[in-house]
């Protein structure tokens, strides 16, 4: 009979607690979900475009953007590129549910020791998913809080969007350096060439830029861009995607990006009454 009462005891307990937990889990949901993105806006959004003007004849004259981008489909970016941003981002990302947990718990446990010792900014912890979401967000406030909603985001993102949309999103929207915002733009703005035209060290050295475009800028941290490259195309190789003697041959390559702006087809078109069209 003492035996009994002791596991019922055990069981309430147990109860308890996964009562409490739950309804913790609502509180948290409620509060942070509050204000983001619906289901139906994911399914419909659509990146910031550049503004065209075009002359008499249809042809473009002159194009104005705060974020300059070319919005591609996932099927229009080659196995290439999509292989070194897996490689150098998120090389789980086929298969987790959005969420890097381990990365998140210890990004959330580094933010509050750097907070409480007052040191620098906490590490990341991003899965592709989640870099999305913060895109989104359009919030770069450095706080507990902005993970959470950012977590519940990503989340949200893969119950609704296939995974390569997921990735379409982010191949278009992410800031890569020289005012090009996703692959394509950057694609011109670093080599003057199109996605399907990029050969391999150079999608590999685009695939970089995601996390600091200004770390491996290719004339003022050379070094730091080829390393990093390098890098990339060893965990390519290491994933399966490419064979030892493209990685060994591609490690070899330079950098071989044009000079920031050589390529900018419409700079001085039309001036001040240009901007005033």
């Amino acid at each position: 009979r003492v035996q009994g009462w002791w596991a019922r005891k055990w069981v309430r307990r147990f109860a308890y607690l996964f009562a409490l937990g739950y309804l913790l889990f609502i509180g948290v949901w409620v509060t942070f979900a509050s204000g983001l993105p619906s289901s139906e806006k994911l399914l419909s959004y659509q990146p910031p475009l550049p503004t065209n003007v075009r002359g008499y004849d249809g042809q473009p004259v002159q194009t104005f953007a705060r974020e300059r981008r070319v919005e591609l489909s996932f099927d229009e970016y080659p196995p290439i590129v999509v292989q070194a941003i897996i490689s150098a981002e998120d090389k789980t990302f086929f298969s987790h549910g959005g969420i890097d947990y381990p990365g998140l718990f210890g990004a959330v446990g580094d933010f509050v020791t750097k907070k409480a010792t007052g040191g620098g900014r906490a590490r990341g912890g991003s899965t592709i998913t989640q870099q999305v979401a913060k895109a989104l967000l359009q919030d770069d406030e450095y706080a507990v809080s902005r993970k959470i909603r950012e977590a519940i985001l990503a989340f949200r993102l893969e119950n609704t969007l296939s995974k390569e949309q997921i990735l379409e999103l982010y191949l278009n929207q992410i800031f890569l350096g020289r005012n090009a915002y996703g692959i394509q733009a950057a694609a011109r703005a670093y080599f003057d060439k199109d996605v399907t035209d990029l050969t391999l060290p150079e999608a590999a050295y685009l695939a970089v830029l995601p996390k600091a475009p200004s770390n491996y800028d290719p004339v003022r941290a050379t070094e730091r861009a080829l390393e990093r490259r390098n890098y990339v195309l060893r965990e390519m190789h290491s994933n399966g995607y490419i064979t030892e003697a493209q990685w060994r041959q591609a490690a070899a390559a330079p950098l071989g990006t044009i000079r920031y702006g050589s390529n900018e087809k419409f700079r001085q078109q039309g001036g001040y009454f240009m901007e005033d069209v």
